[in-house]
């Protein structure tokens, strides 16, 4: 029996999931909701929307909105959403697994329980870092790749087929089809252009597509992974490792290892971002001559370089943007990354003295401990230097947020959408609600105006 298949088993049908796993994937739902509601509110969400609303319209609710789309067009909409603001969650395989896996199954129609849902998301959380792991996530995301669009059909398609009841070999079609669909590069990073955001919500959609299409009888390649011709690793990485696909299955599960951002910009601007607000918090000083900063050559790929003042993507993957609000003092939350702000002179000044190299100790944390660790020094005109090394950032793994910021962020994120009064009910009904609450309950309060 194949590694595919095996995984395909444990998805079919899966021992009782522990209950921090489940209360996991409360906090992640959670807090993948609280970004794409935010996401609608955002002048580019409401054009995706408005968009895709045009090819025609659904049954399934665009979150936070009063718009109805396909199921299909409802996961793309919700996955970019949620990734607009880069502030959706994120493992250290170099995925955003929320952005993709609730978008997917909150598309589905909802004749499930809250624990079936809560049980998919970390099923389908488990399945995306498996496969990105056993690909060799650095090895592939130095090719070019977006891990979030080439695993994200992966985990889409293991929580739908989960949640729609797919057996093995069901199963087994169904991640066959979702490998071949996987798709989607940095080349974003070259101009600052939106594709990227639209990366979860491609994978969402194709995972639930192909759940979809593997119940109804259509097959998928069992060997999507490994095959001599046109195995997915094969293609897309130097090398991979199957077994990886069930190591130590159950000792514990990757939706307890993913982290919920504070800072909104991608994870390798964070430590920078921290760094310098630490220092500015010490005493501030404009005679700023020069700034350095050290980090692994992840990040270095991911966000090394300087920012272009007309892209919001651009700034949100720079580490001398984020070094500059954080020696400015600002906080790197949301609004310091609309266009407005991007666009501060003085901001853009101060980011044209930093400078950013590979540090040897960095990427062996990067390496052995799987943290974005950075240090910063900064050098001022009468020759005096500060220095300051972070390496667990807040919402990081070695500095999580407590439950109570994860509610407090959704709440401040939601508001925007929904007002405050209706966040506050559902926030209530995902992290209080019975398991055996029919998801109805819940999906019924994410449209726009609810019980007005």
């Amino acid at each position: 029996m194949g590694e595919l298949r095996n995984l395909a088993a444990r998805l079919a049908e899966p021992d009782p999931l522990p209950e921090p796993v489940l209360r996991a994937a409360r906090l992640c739902l959670l807090d993948t909701l609280g970004c794409g509601m935010y996401g609608g509110t955002l002048p580019e969400g409401r054009d995706l929307v408005a968009a895709l609303a045009r090819l025609g319209r659904g049954e399934a609710p665009v979150w936070g909105t009063d718009v109805t789309l396909g199921r299909g067009d409802c996961a793309l909409a919700c996955g970019t959403l949620s990734h607009l603001r880069e502030l959706d969650d994120v493992h250290y395989s170099i995925t955003h697994p929320g952005a993709v896996v609730a978008p997917a199954l909150l598309a589905l129609p909802c004749d499930h329980s809250l624990g079936q849902v809560l049980a998919a998301m970390a099923l389908g959380y488990e399945t995306m870092v498996r496969i990105s792991k056993a690909s060799g996530f650095l090895a592939h995301r130095q090719r070019g790749w977006h891990a979030t669009a080439t695993m994200g059909p992966f985990g889409a398609a293991a929580a739908c087929g989960h949640l729609l009841g797919l057996d093995e070999q069901r199963m087994v079609w169904a991640l066959g089809l979702a490998g071949s669909r996987t798709g989607g590069t940095w080349a974003f990073k070259a101009d600052g252009s939106m594709s990227k955001r639209l990366h979860p919500g491609l994978a969402a959609r194709d995972g639930l597509t192909a759940a979809a299409l593997a119940q109804a009888g259509f097959t998928g390649p069992e060997f999507v992974l490994e095959a001599e011709d046109g195995g997915f690793f094969r293609a897309a990485g130097a090398e991979f490792d199957l077994a990886e696909l069930g190591r130590d299955w159950g000792a514990s599960w990757a939706i307890t290892e993913t982290e919920f951002k504070w800072y909104a910009a991608c994870k390798s601007v964070h430590a920078p971002l921290e760094a310098c607000l630490n220092l500015h918090g010490r005493g501030h000083r404009t005679d700023i001559a020069e700034v350095r900063v050290g980090i692994n050559s992840s990040a270095m790929a991911m966000a090394g370089a300087m920012y272009r003042r007309d892209s919001v993507a651009s700034a949100q993957l720079s580490i001398p943007y984020g070094v500059a609000l954080g020696l400015s003092g600002r906080p790197g939350a949301a609004q310091d990354f609309e266009a407005g702000a991007i666009d501060d002179e003085a901001l853009f000044q101060l980011a044209l003295k930093v400078s950013v190299e590979i540090s040897p100790e960095m990427e062996e944390i990067r390496l052995r401990q799987h943290k974005s660790a950075a240090r910063v020094e900064v050098v001022y005109a009468d020759g005096a230097a500060d220095r300051e090394e972070v390496q667990d950032a807040k919402g990081h793994l070695g500095r999580p947020l407590s439950e109570r910021e994860v509610k407090d962020k959704f709440l401040r994120l939601a508001a925007c959408a929904v007002g405050a009064a209706q966040a506050e009910s559902i926030c209530d009904l995902i992290v209080s609600g019975e398991a055996s609450m029919p998801a109805r309950e819940l999906f019924s309060q994410l449209r726009s105006g609810h019980g007005k």
